[in-house]
């Protein structure tokens, strides 16, 4: 029992990860509620030194209304322009004013009885509205009451003291009830909305990228030939390679060495190409490369894969024949023409490996 309570207190049944994930957005709107609760403080303050110009009675906390103001005043300024660099700052803020204001209202109790019962509320009641685990909210609260009872009880009449005691106490376990339900909600809603943002994140990763290679995926392709047959670069070219073997190497040594054949081929294209946001798998065997950078050395960086994927070692396989062709916007005008050009050329260079293997094409 012990432990669910305690579990429940500190909001333990949410894992650090989830926690961490979620602080910058709780420490925000802490910020943002501090800003707010320092504004409010100023204004009361202010308003109380006002009323020292024109009630007597008002005039006898006017150093306490002075220091109050000025505590108020730097708070505000530390929450809107520094606490979002630290984060812990705005516990401090949070327990300084808490504080100040607790002791405002001691030493005032003597003299404004009915504007004391209200600093007392807010001292209690506020600091549960900020998003923190509900044993740090138990912690002020009881220092409250402590300091209080060790004050209040020398400083206020008797019986006020008691009917303030007995307040107190009533607002801090129905705020400790507030905060514990709004903010475990709090925590839920920023945890769904994380958790539903790396979904969709995930989600629009996946119907870009290609599972197994984890290059972009043929829509992702078909996407940037659209973009670019609007405004066709001059140096733009299109590199297309095909992986040979791929249908004889599952049928022989398994789908396990297929796909390490896959994998294979696409780290030597990494390899070989220095732009790797522009390297598409776009079949089961068949790769794009997109070249936009008129420094880019095609024919070097194809020499360069020939050597890689011929040296290539895996677990199941040793060495990979690819064949690739490549055609640019400096011949053809046209994207169609462009890819239609790299792909011929990539089929030659395929007939090519196939006749100097002594196989025929169609096992490819």
């Amino acid at each position: 029992m012990f432990r669910k309570i305690l579990k429940t207190l500190l909001f333990s049944d949410f894992s650090r990860s989830e926690l961490k994930t979620i602080k910058p957005q709780i420490m925000e709107e802490n910020r943002k509620f501090c800003i707010i609760w320092s504004v409010i403080y100023v204004l009361f303050w202010g308003y109380c030194l006002i009323m020292t110009l024109r009630d007597p009675l008002y005039l006898k906390c006017r150093s306490i209304y002075i220091v109050s103001f000025a505590v108020s005043a730097a708070a505000l300024l530390l929450a809107a322009f520094a606490a979002h660099r630290h984060d812990r700052l705005i516990r401090i803020i949070v327990i300084v004013l808490d504080f100040v204001l607790l002791f405002s209202g001691l030493f005032i109790a003597r003299n404004l009885a009915p504007q004391t019962i209200v600093i007392f509320a807010a001292v209690l009641i506020v600091p549960v509205l900020f998003i923190t685990d509900i044993l740090s909210t138990i912690l002020i609260l009881l220092v409250n009451i402590f300091a209080f009872i060790l004050i209040g009880s020398r400083s206020m009449d008797p019986d006020i003291y008691r009917w303030v005691l007995s307040n107190l106490v009533i607002f801090s376990v129905m705020g400790l009830m507030l905060g514990h339900f709004v903010n475990r909600a709090r925590f839920e809603r920023y945890i769904f909305a994380d958790s539903s943002a790396k979904l969709a994140a995930i989600q629009a990763r996946n119907a870009r990228f290609d599972q197994l290679t984890d290059l972009q995926n043929r829509r992702a392709y078909a996407e940037v030939i659209d973009r670019f047959s609007k405004d066709l670069p001059a140096d733009f070219g299109v590199v297309i390679a095909d992986i040979n073997g791929l249908k004889q190497m599952n049928d022989t040594k398994g789908h396990n060495a297929g796909d390490e054949l896959i994998t294979g081929a696409a780290e030597c294209l990494r390899k070989s190409f220095s732009n790797t946001d522009q390297i598409y798998r776009i079949g089961g065997d068949e790769f794009c490369v997109i070249i936009t950078d008129p420094a880019c050395d095609v024919e070097g960086a194809l020499n360069r894969l020939q050597e890689l994927s011929t040296n290539w070692k895996g677990q199941f396989i040793d060495g990979i024949a690819i064949s690739a062709g490549f055609a640019s916007a400096r011949k053809f005008p046209e994207m169609d023409e462009i890819v239609k050009a790299a792909d011929k050329r990539m089929y030659e260079s395929k007939r090519k490996y196939y006749e100097s293997a002594g196989n025929d094409r169609r096992r490819r």
